[in-house]
């Protein structure tokens, strides 16, 4: 009796039987329906890999120049424009970076940052996403394989990110977005030996026997035609199918006051009351199944959580709606065969023109040597016999072979010259029309041109990229690869913030002591360091360089920019070298910093030094100003501001004078005025600053001739 699987075992069990399985009718028919959907591209997409690895002339078109004895030449002018697309975008790789959403998330950013460049380095991505790009852009779309493999041996695994071959997926054809995002199911179909599927599945291996000898015991063509789908007559191979569809479900989600959503409660739950209320909602699940034909090997729920069917698409040219995926090779086909045929065309005119031909009278050769001069008269060295008299009578005359006609070498050019046009990709960004007398401007502008015409290419390429960490990272309530998987305590050595190696351990386990706020006991709680399964992160592809290339140019640009603002390289010297491609880039920035801390902890002893130095002269000044006569004491006070001058003038002339009296020196000039240089100082002081002094008195005045103490 048959099975849910339609399994049925003879009475001795020595043989398998496998119906129809009613249950494979909606999958098998979507396998048929992405295949009769997807023909016409595959078709042209094997054409256009042909083309770029120079397979360029049909099989009829070949064989006809063959029989005809004519070349077939290919010129392929189709792979370089190929290969220098490729070669910039391996040259101008961006990276991740994670912008967090709060000011407590920001080392985890740079802590997500740094897992995710790990992954990808173990995965090789760059190598994987240059392939992928490499059939985006020449049969118009690649796929990526985002998940995670555990490995028995070692009791560990490991996310991967790979490339899949573009012809092994089927796509929904149904799918009407640019970038597939609403595709319903993707089934990867792979073509397998019989043995190798069955030690994958050992419990179905009587099943997958049984449906191969099905196929050996085929009659009728028609018999065949049905079943190339999943057998190969040549090859002998079938095919293993594993589709990846989604499906509404029902779930009961329980909302918590905390505002958290779970599927199950516990009676503390709701003991304490944390549930606010129930609610029934349709969810996306993802389910995989693997089958052939009618043997179903495995049917189960997607071992991931992040919702997302794990293949990217990178496409290179698609509108969606009633349109295939196409890449440069796609338009260039044409000229390509345009410019090969009137190459061959052009190498057979030359051929054939290279002999003009003779023109002989009659009696001029023998039959023997007429057969003579047509065998050998174009072949080099060649001794050839006529009748006498034949050459100096004349009777012999070459006909001279004319020359190729000049359209047929114009069109060929003007072939050539339109796949640059055509691809976007001119000879600038090729560097192949670089003169001295152009200028470097005149040269970026047109690199910028080309560049423009291929940005769509790029944004795609970022669009596949941050899919590709939205499936490694996920989202709330839906764990992405890393979160799921990464729950254990483990060790990283990632790039850290500047550039530099840094170990990190995740999920580190370590227990605290704090004070409870409720009881005032002190508790031991457990605190996870480094937890990848917390914080929201919005995830961008940066423009932070990711190549020397794109590193080199930001590095030149800011020493410019630099030189033109009058920016000290000191204060950007350690950026600059984050920049550079220069070795030992740590061991560098540590001399600098080492150096930079020396010179300004000698910087400040200066200053220290000399403050000091201003500090003693001030206290010999002031020792030196206490021993002057009174007259210098008030010139000191003037020069420093603190006294008028004219006051300290008045006071010296007095002074002066005064001491000439006292000496008996009566003749002296002025003499007759000693009182009146009192009088004079007691007059009022023009208007001078708010430091300004009142002015003295001539009581003052006396008073500070009389004194034997400084003023000051």
């Amino acid at each position: 009796m048959l099975d849910d699987f339609q399994y049925a075992k003879s009475e001795d069990n020595s043989t398998t039987f496998v119906a129809e399985n009613s249950k494979l009718l909606r999958y098998k028919r979507w396998f048929k329906e992405a295949v009769e959907a997807q023909q016409k591209w595959r078709n042209v997409a094997r054409e256009d890999r042909e083309f770029y690895s120079g397979k360029q002339w049909a099989d009829g078109d070949k064989k006809t120049l063959e029989d005809a004895k004519r070349p077939a030449i290919t010129i392929n002018r189709i792979k370089p424009l190929i290969n220098v697309l490729s070669g910039y975008q391996r040259l101008n790789r961006y990276d991740i970076d994670f912008l967090p959403r709060t000011n407590d998330d920001d080392e985890q950013a740079q802590l997500r940052k740094g897992v995710t460049k790990y992954i990808m380095d173990r995965s090789h991505y760059n190598y994987e996403e240059s392939d992928v790009f490499n059939d985006g852009v020449v049969t118009g779309i690649g796929w990526f394989e985002v998940g995670y493999k555990f490995d028995w041996l070692a009791q560990d695994g490991d996310a991967f990110i790979r490339r899949v071959s573009p012809f092994d997926i089927y796509a929904d054809p149904e799918s009407r977005d640019k970038h597939m995002r609403d595709m319903k199911y993707v089934i990867r179909a792979r073509w397998v030996d019989k043995d190798e599927l069955a030690a994958k599945y050992p419990q179905q291996a009587d099943e997958i026997n049984a449906q191969t000898a099905a196929y050996m015991t085929e009659e009728t063509e028609n018999d065949k035609k049905y079943n190339e789908l999943w057998y190969s007559h040549e090859t002998k191979k079938i095919r293993f199918a594993e589709c990846w569809y989604k499906k509404a479900v029902q779930k009961q989600l329980f909302i918590l006051k905390s505002g958290e959503l779970v599927e199950q409660v516990t009676e503390d739950m709701i003991a304490l009351g944390m549930i606010l209320r129930q609610q029934t909602v349709t969810t996306t699940e993802i389910r995989m199944l693997a089958f052939f034909d009618n043997v179903v090997l495995e049917d189960i729920q997607s071992p991931y959580k992040h919702g997302f069917i794990p293949f990217v698409p990178f496409i290179c040219y698609y509108q969606g709606e009633d349109d295939i995926p196409s890449g440069v090779v796609r338009d260039l086909k044409d000229p390509q065969r345009e410019m090969n045929k009137r190459r061959s065309q052009e190498l057979h005119i030359l051929n054939t023109q290279s002999n003009g031909g003779w023109i002989s009278e009659e009696g001029a050769m023998s039959p023997q040597q007429e057969a003579s001069f047509k065998r050998n008269a174009s072949t080099p060295g060649a001794l050839l016999k006529v009748n006498p008299g034949a050459l100096s009578m004349q009777k012999l005359q070459r006909l001279e072979p004319q020359a190729p006609p000049s359209n047929i070498i114009n069109a060929s050019q003007e072939a050539m010259n339109e796949m640059p046009s055509i691809s976007g990709i001119n000879e600038a960004l090729m560097g192949t029309d670089i003169s001295n007398s152009q200028s470097g401007r005149a040269i970026e502008l047109k690199q910028k041109q080309a560049i423009t015409h291929i940005a769509g290419l790029f944004d795609n390429l970022r669009m596949a990229k941050e899919l590709i960490v939205d499936m490694l990272w996920g989202k709330r309530g839906a764990p992405g690869i890393i979160p799921q998987f990464y729950t254990e305590q483990k060790t990283f050595r990632i790039v850290g913030e500047n550039g530099e190696p840094q170990i990190v351990t995740v999920n580190q386990q370590v227990q605290q002591q704090q004070v409870n706020p409720q009881t005032g006991m002190i508790q031991t709680i457990t605190k996870t360091l480094n937890d990848l399964s917390v914080g929201e992160f919005d995830i961008v592809i940066a423009d932070t360089p990711a190549t020397s290339t794109q590193r080199t140019a930001q590095f030149w640009s800011l020493v410019d920019a630099c030189g033109k603002l009058g920016i000290q390289g000191n204060m950007i010297m350690d950026i600059l070298i984050d920049l550079s491609d220069i070795p030992q880039k740590a061991e560098i920035k540590r001399r600098l910093k080492s150096q930079q801390e020396e010179q300004a902890q000698a910087q400040q002893q200066q200053m220290q030094a000399q403050m000091e130095l201003e500090k003693q002269k001030r206290l010999s000044r002031s020792i030196a100003y206490k021993d002057l006569q009174l007259p210098l004491q008030l010139q000191l006070a003037a020069q420093a501001g603190i006294l008028p001058q004219q006051y300290a003038d008045a006071f010296l002339q007095w002074s002066i004078q005064q001491m000439a009296q006292s000496m008996g020196m009566g003749g002296m000039p002025n003499m007759g005025q000693q009182d009146v240089m009192p009088q004079q100082l007691a007059q009022p002081i023009p208007q001078q600053p708010p430091q300004a002094q009142q002015p003295l008195t001539e009581a003052a005045v006396r008073g500070l001739v009389g004194s034997d103490k400084p003023i000051l």
